[in-house]
This record gives structure tokens, C-alpha cells and sequence, in this order.
């Protein structure tokens, strides 16, 4: 199994202090090792990546807990907004490989707008550590 096969990923970014912040997010699987999300834009982790877009990537439960032993993925983030079209892209990808929980988060997530509009996030993964 790849990164891109698992459930649940812990995403790590950097504040600005070097402190590392693990947050566990649904990953859909892009094109020449990409992988991509969905997300608020005003979420600490968007912040983070504008600021620092090196991150990594690391199998998890839907937790954060890290699974044992699992490797972990170096790449590079940038996010994407609403109106750009990898935004579409993503949001597909996603809903076809999370089904209906996209879809009733995606429902329940329109009556709240505590992180602000959506946007995605793209990450490209290093090939050294590409599996």
C-alpha cells in the first residue's frame, strides 16, 4: 500500500518557531505524485503551508494517532483556491475515494464558515521517497 491508498494521513507543518503540528486529513491521489485535500482557508495548517509549504506526510488513524513503523513522505504544499481548476480536481478525487462521509461533510460543512471559504491543498511529493 502507498501513501495515496491510506485512509487517513497525518500532515505535518512548521509554525514559525520550527515547532512541528500534526493534523490528520483525507488525501486523494493527483497526478506525478501528487496528492491533494480539501480544507478551510483560514485553518492554521493553510497558514502554516503559505508560510513554509515543506511538509510531510505519514500514515495515520482518523485520530492522528501514527501507524507503527510507517514511513514517512517528504513534499512540497501550496494551496489552491476556489476558483482555480486543480480546485475541481481534487474535490473529485476525493469525493470518489471517500464516498459518502465527503458527502456529509461536504453538507454539514456549508452551514459553518468558522475556517472560511474552501480552498485545496497540492502536495508534491519528493521522488527519493515516492512509493
Amino acid at each position: 500500500m502507498t501513501i495515496q491508498d491510506e485512509r487517513y494521513v497525518s500532515l505535518s507543518t512548521w509554525t514559525k518557531n520550527g515547532n512541528r503540528k500534526r493534523t490528520p486529513v483525507w488525501i486523494a491521489s493527483l497526478s506525478d505524485g501528487q496528492v491533494g485535500f480539501t480544507t478551510g482557508k483560514k485553518t492554521w495548517k493553510v497558514r502554516r503551508i503559505q508560510r513554509n509549504p515543506s511538509v510531510e506526510l505519514q500514515s495515520c488513524d482518523y485520530k492522528g494517532e501514527l501507524a507503527k513503523e510507517s514511513k514517512v513522505f517528504s513534499g512540497s504544499a501550496k494551496v489552491v483556491d476556489l476558483d482555480e481548476k486543480e480546485y475541481e480536481l481534487i474535490k473529485k478525487a476525493i469525493r470518489k475515494k471517500y464516498g459518502i462521509q465527503d458527502l456529509l461533510i461536504s453538507f454539514f460543512g456549508q452551514f459553518s464558515k468558522k475556517y472560511g471559504d474552501g480552498c485545496a491543498v497540492v502536495i508534491s511529493l519528493k521522488k527519493d521517497k515516492f512509493v
